[in-house]
C-alpha cells in the first residue's frame, strides 16, 4: 500500500498551484459567458449554480470532514470508513436532488431556471460523491491527486463550455460543461483512492460507524449548511427581489472575490487534517501551526485585496464590458471583506480540528443572521452595493469571533500576530494607494507589475518578509528541495 504524504506547505502549494490554474480556466469560462450571453442571462446562469451549490452541504451532509479527521487519526479503518461514507452520500445525495427539484418548483420560478437548477441538481451528487474519495487523501496528507482532477475538471468544463457558445447552443449546455466533468472526476477520485491506498469498496455499510459519524457530523453539516446559506443568501434575495439583471451585475464582483479564496481554501485543505492530529498526538504545536497559517495569508490577502481594489474599475470594463460598471463598486467592498472571510477559514477550520464545531456554527449562524437582516432591510433600496455591505459586516463578525473562541481554546501570542498584521498592512496598503493612482496614466495590465515590485520591496523593509524566510517558504514547499521532505 502507497502511504505517501505530504509536507502542510508541499500540499498547499499542490492545491494552491492547481487552485490557481482552475481559477483561471474558470474566470476566463465565466468571462466569456458574461460577455457572450449578456448581463440577464448571466444572471439566471449564476442563479442556478448557486441555488444547488447550497444543497451540496445536505447531500454530503458533514460526512466529508468527519471522514478526513478520523481517517486522519486512524489510518487503518480507512476502508470500512469509506464504504459506510460512501453509501451513506449516495443517499442523503438522492435526497438532496429530490428537495432541490420540490423547493424551485415551490418557489415558483419560470420553467427555464427549473430546468437549469434540474441539471446543476446532477452536477450537485456527483460533486458529493467524489468528495468522499478526496477526503482519504486528504487523510493521509496527499492532496497531489485532488490538484490534478480539479485542474483536468475545470479545464474540460472550458472545453465544453466554450464550444457551446461558439455554436450558440442553449443556456442549459453551459450548465450541462459542469456536470459531465464532475462524474469524470468521481470515477477518477475512485480509481486512485484504490490503486494507491488499496481500498476496496463494497456494499458494506456499518451501522455503528455510521452513527458515530453521523452524531459527529451533525454539526458539520448544521455549519455547511449555514455556512452556504450565509455565502449566498445575498443571491437568493436578489433572485426573489430584485431583477436577473441586478443578479448579473451581482455575479461579476461575487465571482472575482470568490475565485481568489482558493488560496485560504488550499491552506485549509492542508492544515485542518493536521490540526485534527496534533489535537491527539501533540496539543502544543497547534498554537505555532495557527499563528504560521495567519501570518502566511497576512502576507497574500493584503496585496490581493487592495491591488484589486485599485484596478477594479478598467478592469471590469475591459474584461466584461461597459455595461458591467456598476459592478465596480460591490467588487471594491467585497474585497475588503475578503480579508476578513481569509482569516475565519483559518479559524474556523482550528475550531471544528478540536471538537468545538458547535460554537463555529453558532457564530456562521450569527454571521448568517446579519447578512439577511441588513439585505432584507436595505437590498430593495441600495441593491447590490447594500448586499456587498452586509457581506463584509457579517464576515467582520465571523472574523473576530472565531479569533476569540480560538484564543479561548488554545494559547496565542497576540503581540506576536499583530506585529505580523503591522507589517504586511502597510505594505499592502501603500501598495494600493500608489496602483490607483498608476491607473490615470497606465494601463491597469501594466500596473500589476509594478504593483508587485513596489509591494515586495515595501514587505522586506518591514520585514515582513526576509531572504530567508523565502527560502525556508521554497524549500518546505517543495519548489527547491523535489518534493523529498516527508512528514
Amino acid at each position: 500500500m502507497n502511504i505517501m504524504s505530504y509536507t502542510v506547505a508541499q500540499n498547499t502549494s499542490f492545491l494552491t498551484i492547481s487552485s490557481v490554474m482552475q481559477k483561471i480556466i474558470s474566470f476566463a469560462y465565466f468571462t466569456l459567458i458574461a460577455r457572450f450571453i449578456g448581463v440577464e442571462n448571466t444572471g439566471q446562469y449564476f442563479f442556478a449554480i448557486t441555488f444547488t451549490t447550497i444543497f451540496v452541504v445536505l447531500a454530503d451532509f458533514g460526512l466529508a470532514p468527519v471522514l478526513t479527521r478520523e481517517a486522519a487519526r486512524y489510518p487503518e479503518n480507512s476502508e470500512k470508513y469509506v464504504n459506510t461514507v460512501l453509501w451513506s452520500k449516495f443517499f442523503f445525495g438522492l435526497a438532496a436532488y429530490v428537495l432541490v427539484a420540490a423547493i424551485v418548483n415551490i418557489a415558483g420560478y419560470p420553467a427555464d431556471t427549473k430546468l437549469l437548477v434540474y441539471l446543476s441538481g446532477v452536477t450537485m451528487f456527483f460533486d458529493n460523491m467524489h468528495s468522499a474519495f478526496y477526503s482519504i487523501f486528504r487523510a493521509r496528507k496527499n492532496l497531489r491527486y485532488e490538484a490534478y482532477g480539479i485542474t483536468a475538471s475545470q479545464f474540460i468544463t472550458l472545453v465544453i463550455g466554450t464550444v457551446a457558445l461558439f455554436k450558440h447552443w442553449p443556456l442549459v449546455s453551459l450548465i450541462a460543461a459542469y456536470t459531465i466533468p464532475s462524474i469524470l472526476n468521481t470515477i477518477y477520485a475512485a480509481y486512485f483512492a484504490r490503486k494507491v491506498y488499496g481500498l476496496r469498496y463494497k456494499l458494506a455499510w456499518d451501522k455503528q460507524i455510521f452513527g458515530l459519524f453521523f452524531r459527529m457530523a451533525v454539526p458539520f453539516a448544521l455549519a455547511g449548511f449555514i455556512g452556504r446559506l450565509y455565502a449566498y443568501s445575498d443571491s437568493l434575495i436578489m433572485s426573489k427581489i430584485l431583477s436577473r439583471e441586478a443578479l448579473g451585475l451581482w455575479s461579476v464582483p461575487y465571482k472575482i472575490t470568490f475565485a481568489f479564496q482558493f488560496i485560504a481554501t488550499a491552506l485549509v485543505a492542508s492544515v485542518y487534517p493536521v490540526f485534527s492530529s496534533l489535537y491527539i498526538q501533540d496539543k502544543a504545536k497547534i498554537s505555532e501551526l495557527f499563528e504560521k497559517s495567519w501570518k502566511y495569508l497576512f502576507i497574500i490577502v493584503f496585496p490581493l485585496s487592495f491591488g484589486i481594489m485599485a484596478i477594479a474599475e478598467p478592469t471590469i470594463v475591459s474584461l466584461f464590458g461597459e455595461s458591467y460598471r456598476a459592478s465596480v463598486w460591490p467588487l471594491r467592498i467585497l474585497l475588503a471583506s475578503l480579508i476578513f472571510g481569509y482569516l475565519s477559514f483559518i479559524t474556523g477550520a482550528l475550531l471544528n480540528a478540536v471538537n468545538r464545531q458547535r460554537i463555529q456554527t453558532t457564530l456562521i449562524g450569527a454571521a448568517l443572521g446579519v447578512n439577511v437582516a441588513l439585505n432584507l432591510i436595505f437590498l430593495q433600496r441600495y441593491g447590490i452595493i447594500a448586499a456587498a455591505a452586509a457581506a463584509l459586516l457579517s464576515n467582520i463578525i465571523l472574523c473576530v469571533g472565531g479569533y476569540i473562541f480560538v484564543s479561548r481554546s488554545i494559547a496565542l501570542r497576540h503581540s506576536s500576530i499583530v506585529a505580523s498584521l503591522n507589517r504586511t498592512f502597510w505594505p499592502g496598503a501603500i501598495m494600493g494607494i500608489a496602483s490607483y493612482l498608476l491607473t490615470f496614466k497606465l494601463h491597469f495590465i501594466l500596473v500589476i507589475p509594478i504593483a508587485a515590485a513596489l509591494y515586495a520591496a515595501l514587505l522586506f523593509a518591514t520585514g515582513g518578509m526576509s531572504v530567508e524566510m523565502a527560502r525556508i517558504a521554497l524549500q518546505k514547499a517543495g519548489i527547491m528541495s523535489g518534493l523529498k521532505g516527508r512528514i
